[in-house]
């Protein structure tokens, strides 16, 4: 509710302001008229789209009566219940004087002092459809409808199209955008060369007092066109020349004028936005000690408003707080930090891995590598150990098999370097069990396969069963591709 209010304010000061007024024509560019100093003028428009230039004469009034030759303003004044400022016209209109037409006012016809006593909404209100025509507008229902004022009607109308005969007086006629207000309009009607007046259907009994005050006819409404000279508003002026006292300028609100309306706008817009934010500032912290009031008691908030004055107190004079002493560690830390080098590793076409790494580690570690037929085999300290003990033990026989008649086995044996004793025969048997548990790894080399000789027949042990299922398979490799 409040916001909605506080929209419709502002719209309210916009319209004050006149931001929203409709805007006269372009003068130079849309329209201008020249005078020409002997009863007539120039106009060139191209509001249409097209640029149309006609030379129309002045009509005036001298002692109530109309012609060319009266050098005398005719004033028309009453109550303007409607009007329209046009910023283009329609291509069909058929009279060329209308395209020189800058706004267009419907006006009750009476004296421009009862108008100024009239008070708002007392006047008559005229709906207008449309108004593209400027001197025969198409109204509807109303207090009044211009199709329908005829000689018999209550009230008598001016519609009149108006002509700016200056640049001020076509930024002036901005003021018209207003209705429902007093004028009074000062000017001459226009004629051609053949002495026709400009204008709607009814347009040539128009009546005019000794000081050329005009007056409706006998149809109670007159429609012609007017060449402007000063525009008279309730509080300001639209003069020729604009040097009126009382100009009115464009966005001029009444009594505060445009400057005083400016300064209004500061005063109570800003000033009031201030007020409005310290106010609502306050009644937060109110309803805030209020809550703490209620929760911690009056000790409790006493208390903290005691530990809250004593925090600014200790950094004023200069004391940190735990937090900011390990924020100050951190960073101290962080500047005292070497910067660490990253090492970047050598690729040597193998992905990640470094064949000089794994050649200079080799010998830290006291094992040795031998290549052979393009693959290498690592010789850890282990595998020393095992081969040095292999080399120191009796060397290894096949056993013999006892099937077949008791033929030899014939088998492969390794390139090992190992020695065939004559002098102490190897036994066939199987290892038992009581040796020793630790099984010595065989070191995996190349093997090359060749004829074994055949050894000398071993004498048979006296009855003893041989195991050959419990064997320990021996492992060769070959690593020939």
């Amino acid at each position: 509710m409040g916001r909605g209010l506080l929209g419709i304010l502002l719209a309210s000061i916009f319209l004050l302001a006149g931001c929203l007024a409709p805007v006269a024509p372009d003068w130079g560019s849309d329209l201008s008229v020249e005078r020409n100093g002997d009863g007539t003028f120039t106009f060139t428009s191209s509001m249409s789209g097209e640029t149309i230039n006609t030379q129309y004469t002045e009509r005036g009034c001298m002692d109530g009566a109309y012609g060319a030759d009266k050098s005398g303003k005719i004033k028309f004044e009453g109550y303007m219940s409607a009007s329209q400022i046009y910023d283009s016209h329609s291509a069909e209109l058929s009279e060329d004087i209308a395209f020189a037409t800058a706004a267009a006012v419907a006006i009750h016809s009476m004296s421009f002092e009862d108008a100024k006593n009239l008070r708002s909404g007392e006047g008559e209100r005229v709906e207008v459809k449309d108004w593209s025509d400027p001197v025969a507008p198409d109204t509807g229902a109303g207090t009044a409808n211009l199709k329908k004022i005829d000689s018999e009607s209550d009230s008598s109308w001016f519609v009149l199209g108006l002509i700016p005969s200056s640049e001020n007086i076509n930024d002036g006629v901005a003021a018209l955008g207003k209705y429902h207000q007093p004028v009074r309009i000062t000017g001459y009607l226009v004629q051609t060369d053949e002495g026709k007046v400009m204008g709607g259907l009814w347009k040539s009994d128009l009546e005019a007092s000794n000081d050329c005050t005009a007056r409706p006819g006998n149809q109670n409404i007159n429609q012609m066109y007017v060449l402007v000279t000063k525009i008279e508003l309730a509080e300001s002026v639209v003069s020729l020349d604009g040097d009126h006292d009382d100009e009115y300028t464009f966005g001029d609100v009444s009594m505060l004028g445009r400057t005083g309306f400016i300064l209004f706008l500061l005063v109570v817009g800003a000033g009031g936005a201030v007020g409005a934010y310290m106010y609502s500032s306050l009644r937060v912290k109110m309803s805030a000690r209020s809550v703490a009031l209620t929760l911690l008691g009056r000790e409790g908030v006493e208390k903290a408003a005691q530990v809250r004055q004593d925090v600014k107190d200790a950094k004023r004079s200069g004391m940190s707080t735990p937090d900011e002493r390990r924020a100050e560690q951190r960073k101290e830390a962080k500047k005292n930090q070497p910067p660490q080098k990253k090492e970047k590793s050598k690729d040597d076409g193998f992905g990640s891995f470094s064949i000089d790494s794994a050649l200079s580690s080799g010998g830290s570690s006291g094992s040795r590598t031998e290549f052979g037929s393009g693959s290498s085999v690592v010789a850890s300290d282990d595998a020393k150990r095992v081969e040095r003990e292999i080399e120191e033990s009796e060397p290894f026989v096949p056993p013999t098999s006892t099937f077949g008649g008791g033929a030899p086995v014939s088998s492969s044996v390794s390139s090992a370097p190992t020695s065939v004793s004559s002098s102490k025969p190897q036994s066939s048997g199987p290892p038992k069990a009581s040796e020793p548990a630790e099984k010595p790894k065989v070191r995996r080399r190349r093997a090359v396969r060749k004829q074994a000789e055949p050894e000398p027949e071993a004498e048979p042990e006296p009855q003893q069963q041989k195991e050959f299922w419990n064997d320990e398979e021996e492992e060769f490799s070959d690593f020939s591709f």
